[in-house]
């Protein structure tokens, strides 16, 4: 690889040396100042904007108050100068260089909803005009991302894109965050996106380093943070996400999830700006669970879990007051308490929850010079979460040079770096979070009594003391991470360039966990929760990415009409991952760290990750009169993750356009001023995914033992399977894009139907087999959905604008084959039955439901319950079964019944969308944005914990008689019981932000904001906010309530200036 590296430098050296030979020298030429401002219709300021001399490769951008200089060295004639920024019609303007050394030009542009007009990223350092793609994408600019009350780059996305899903997993500072652009493509490994900022590939990784103690209990859980948390949003000028396979050929094995290309802020030519921001945020708990206050409780004080335990025979004896009633469940008679005693009542949750409190600060320094431009910012946020004891501090220090060598020659450089400190609780999957401590624990006790030496007393006989997870428990990580790269543009002649750019991101995770022994034991014969001698653990995690791209791009008029563009390119990229994980228990007195660990209890592990892939393509584009646009690609990749057989991979894609409108019958008919824009677009694409293979999954492996006294290897009991290869999706999308009144109303559609094919499952084996199981492709899974964006600017005025945005999307998935298996669980802790089954949607919840009458009512059991419904013979993952009845119309519990199962619920949604408005008056503006998710059930395992302890509504109604005695512990164990409505509309985002008038000729922009970010939710959800999922980032384990942290409520003052 190095070889052809060098080889192909060589031949480009030579290349531009004789073009560069054969250029006209700088006789003739001039030197000349081209400067201006650039401003919208009510005359505010455009910073940004590209301005563009054409027929040179000179060009600039406006700073922040819409100025331009741009020095040019030419010789005299007539020119084109070109403005353009991304919402705005770009405008030309002849310019005269003659005697005149400096030339102004003011220009002021109309806005525009969409253009098809607007140059766009589609790759690491490949740009194109929008009217040239065949298929959707949607750009997110810095105006989108700087008002919304949050410091984090995914968060400030939601409710922003079509046919994303993004969902905030958990409310903690810095809570994991879940990207799903046209739904799930993966079933063993991960449907985040591909990310790419600057050209450089990074990681956006969920790699728990800091929850180590709940590791052995959350199966398939991924709820560590992202990696994307370190990144500043307001270090960000734009984001341009490709959603589907179609439009992301150029990155071949890794770009089946969609790509998000982020493009960081840069210096401009002109003196020197410093822009700088400070705000202050407060952080609280948006809505409350209802809470048992009721005075009393069944049996007697201490009865664990009175609403479903019945007391013991010894409990009734020493008890004389107790009495009792019998209730029939699942064919089985148990007695409950039925009797009254008093009792105190507490609400924990307010001695786990607070009001938190934080600050984003951060300040830029940018100008340049004619050849030479920079930036430098700082940032700074700290932000307290709603669970006591909880934060997130984060630095970020970035830095940017962009230097012309030579009119044909552009180098720049880039480098930032992110430090950040977490200050966590156990998170939800494991009994002692915070939450799930307070779910599982009857509100009878007070948590806060103390013994004389401080230290806090025993509640339930198992239980730990929710305070305990607050106080006694430390879960923290801490992150250094550096992303660099270095690029160079080269356009020796006309037409002709050479882009290249080696790009690293590499960080390193410290985890820390430290869990103090118990100053209280359980009961006799009881096992406290776990850990009661101690617990401390380390991890680090030390990941490196690197990408090296070479692209070399021609642009040709072949003929007036004909243009054909070319494009070829080479990619290496690599990576290597550490993880060494310690751990030990029964710690010595006063001691914090795994040294202090009984020797017999410690335990320590690592993992190695390391591939690289390389990958050459091809692409090539004919247009037509610029209306009518054909492209067709191929891209080979080849990593190391596969063997010989499977080493080449290949990914197609097609595409075309056509600007309908732009044709002479449009322009003249009299539709045209109303109807204004037609484009007519069209793609197919392939593209694979490697996240769901395993650097070694081909390989045999062996863990390391001792045996008799000397070391040896143990085989894993999974077959080596040389023959695994990336899954792959294959997409056909067809969209329109409309304009009309101008653009002042804009309409996208776009329609698509992908199909994943080679899904990598772990399928399991007969033991003749000589494995328990081997890493295959045998899967399948289809998707199809539509995506519709509608923007108007119904009021343009002098001092008044509307605007409004609302976004509808819809996806289904589902399974179409499983080779091998009508169905597949899927391991969690919280005992949500997620299954994959053949022919439904990826992840349904499959499991005992309620038995019904032919109409749909309740079939209730004599004593009027609810009850499960029974069958006979039905296979695992079956949807259709026939009830078994007994002589009196009741599920059967004969000899060779079973449980029915059937699909209670649905964690992918109907739809989702947005409506987002802005009305701005003068100097005043507000923006609104509302965020929806419609038809999606989430297992709320925390309603039902909260019942059967005797926490929730449903146990105060029983005690107040206004439900029968013996509901709860009749339905508690159905699970169709803890399926809830998960569908909601979000009050997603407000601003309120005056621009001040200039206070100093210093200060040349000052804007004061009021933001509000998820201020309300309309919903029907049981819990505390149905946007939520102890899963995180995992794909299948997903909508699931177990203990996890509630988003909460932000309000912000935020004050920006440039100086």
């Amino acid at each position: 690889m190095r070889l052809v590296l060098a080889v192909g430098w060589l031949l480009v050296c030579v290349l531009f040396t004789t073009q560069l030979a054969a250029q006209p020298g700088g006789g003739g030429r001039e030197s000349y100042t081209l400067q201006g401002r650039v401003v919208d219709e009510r005359g505010q300021a455009l910073p940004g904007a590209t301005v563009l001399l054409g027929g040179t490769t000179l060009g600039t951008a406006t700073g922040a108050d819409g100025t331009y200089s741009l020095s040019a060295q030419v010789t005299p004639g007539t020119y084109t100068l070109t403005f353009s920024i991304i919402g705005y019609r770009p405008q030309s303007r002849s310019i005269s260089l003659a005697s005149t050394p400096t030339v102004t030009t003011d220009v002021t542009l109309t806005e525009a909803l969409q253009t098809l007009d607007d140059v766009v990223v589609i790759g690491s350092t490949i740009s194109v005009n929008k009217r040239e793609l065949g298929n959707a994408i949607n750009t997110v600019t810095a105006r989108d991302l700087e008002q919304t009350g949050t410091g984090g780059a995914l968060n400030a996305l939601q409710g922003k894109l079509p046919g994303a899903q993004i969902v905030q997993n958990s409310g903690d500072p810095s809570g994991s965050m879940s990207v799903r652009l046209r739904g799930i493509h993966s079933l063993r490994g991960s449907s985040d996106p591909l990310y790419v900022i600057d050209g450089v590939i990074v990681s956006n990784s969920s790699t728990n380093v800091s929850q180590q103690a709940a590791g052995p209990d959350i199966g398939t859980a991924n709820a560590g943070q992202n990696r994307l948390a370190d990144l500043n949003p307001n270090d960000i000028a734009s984001i341009n996400v490709i959603n589907g396979a179609a439009a992301a050929a150029q990155y071949g094995s890794r770009a089946s999830n969609g790509v998000v290309l982020i493009t960081t802020k840069r210096g401009k030519t002109g003196a020197a700006r410093v822009s700088a921001y400070a705000s202050f945020n407060i952080n609280e708990l948006r809505k409350s669970v209802p809470v048992n206050t009721y005075g009393q409780q069944f049996g007697f004080a201490g009865l664990r879990l009175y609403t479903i335990g019945a007391p013991t025979a010894q409990q009734i004896a020493a008890n004389p007051g107790i009495t009792t009633t019998s209730i029939t469940r699942a064919g089985a008679t148990t007695l409950l308490a039925t009797n009254l005693v008093e009792t105190p009542r507490y609400n924990y949750f307010n001695d786990v929850f607070r009001t938190g409190y934080g600050t984003d600060n951060g300040v830029s320094i940018s100008g340049g010079a004619e050849r030479t431009q920079y930036l430098v910012s700082v940032g700074y946020l700290k932000n307290q979460g709603i669970i006591e004891d909880t934060d997130f501090t984060r630095y970020n220090v970035r830095a940017r040079v962009d230097q012309r060598l030579a009119n044909w020659v552009r180098a720049s450089v880039g480098v930032a770096y992110n430090n950040s400190f977490s200050n966590e609780k156990a998170n939800g999957n494991v009994f002692y979070s915070p939450i799930n401590s307070i779910n599982i624990t009857n509100n009878i006790y007070d948590i806060n009594q103390r013994d004389p030496n401080g230290n806090l007393l025993a509640v339930e006989p198992t239980r730990v003391n929710p305070l305990s997870t607050i106080e006694d428990m430390k879960f923290t990580q801490r992150i250094n991470r550096t992303i660099s790269d270095i690029q160079v543009n080269l356009t020796p002649f006309k037409g002709f360039s050479v882009d290249y750019i080696f790009g690293a991101d590499t960080y390193s995770q410290v985890g820390e966990n430290y869990i103090r022994p118990y100053p209280y034991q359980a009961a006799a014969g009881l096992p406290l929760q776990r850990y009661p001698s101690g617990f401390a653990a380390n991890a680090n995690n030390n990941v490196l990415q690197l990408n090296s791209d070479v692209n070399v791009g021609y642009d040709r008029q072949l003929t007036e009409d004909f243009k054909m563009t070319l494009l070829a390119g080479y990619s290496y990229q690599f990576l290597r991952g550490e993880l060494v994980r310690t751990q030990g228990q029964n710690l010595a007195p006063f001691i914090t760290t795994v040294s202090g660990a009984a020797s017999n209890t410690v335990a320590s592990g690592a993992e190695l990750d390391r591939f690289d892939l390389s990958g050459i393509f091809g692409q090539a584009t004919f247009g037509f009169r610029n209306l009518a646009f054909l492209t067709g690609a191929i891209r080979r990749d080849r990593s190391s993750k596969f063997s010989s057989s499977e080493t080449n991979q290949y990914y197609p894609k097609v595409s075309a356009s056509v600007v309908l409108s732009d044709l002479g019958f449009w322009k003249d008919a009299a539709y045209a001023k109303t109807f204004n824009s037609l484009k007519l677009r069209a793609s197919y694409g392939e593209a694979g995914n490697l996240n769901g293979i395993g650097s070694y999954d081909r390989f045999y492996q062996f863990t390391p033992i001792g045996f008799q006294g000397r070391n040896t290897f143990l085989p894993n009991a999974r077959l080596a399977n040389p023959r695994v290869r990336p899954e792959r999706v294959a997409e056909l999308e067809v969209g329109a894009d409309l304009g009309f009144f101008n653009d002042r109303l804009g309409l996208g559609v776009t329609v698509y139907d992908q199909k994943t094919t080679d899904l990598v499952v772990d399928r399991p084996l007969a033991p003749s087999r000589g494995g328990s199981s081997i890493v295959e492709n045998v899967a399948r899974l289809n998707n199809k959905g539509v995506e519709v964006q509608l923007s108007a600017a119904p009021v343009r005025t002098a001092d008044f604008s509307w605007d409004f945005t609302a976004i509808y999307s819809r996806n289904r998935n589902k399974i179409v084959d499983l080779v091998g298996s009508a169905a597949i669980a899927v391991d969690n802790v919280a005992g949500a039955p997620v299954y994959l089954i053949n022919g439904q949607p990826a992840g349904v919840f499959y499991g005992s439901a309620y038995a019904r009458n032919p109409d749909g009512s309740l079939l209730l059991t004599p004593q009027g319950f609810p009850q499960d419904e029974r069958t006979t013979g039905q296979g695992v993952g079956s949807i259709d079964f026939t009830p078994a009845r007994t002589a009196e119309g009741q599920p059967s519990y004969a000899p060779g019944t079973t449980i029915a199962n059937v699909i209670i619920g649905n964690p992918n949604p109907d739809w989702t969308g947005s409506f987002s408005t802005s009305f701005t008056y003068k100097k005043l503006s507000l923006r609104v944005l509302l965020d929806a998710v419609q038809g999606v059930d989430v297992f709320n395992a925390d309603y039902r914990t909260r019942q059967g302890v005797g926490l929730g509504e449903l146990a105060e109604q029983e005690l107040r008689g206004e439900i029968p005695r013996g509901y709860i512990f009749a339905v508690y164990n159905t699970q169709e019981f803890r399926i809830d409505d998960g569908s909601y509309v979000k009050l997603r985002e407000t601003a309120l932000t005056y621009t001040l008038p200039p206070i100093s000729k210093f200060i040349s922009d000052l804007n004061v904001s009021l933001i509000g970010r998820n201020l309300y939710s309309w919903d029907d959800y049981k819990g505390f906010d149905p946007e939520t999922s102890a899963g995180g980032a995992s794909d299948l384990f997903r909508a699931v309530d177990f203990g996890n942290v509630p988003i909460p409520r932000t309000y912000q003052l935020r004050l920006s200036a440039t100086f």
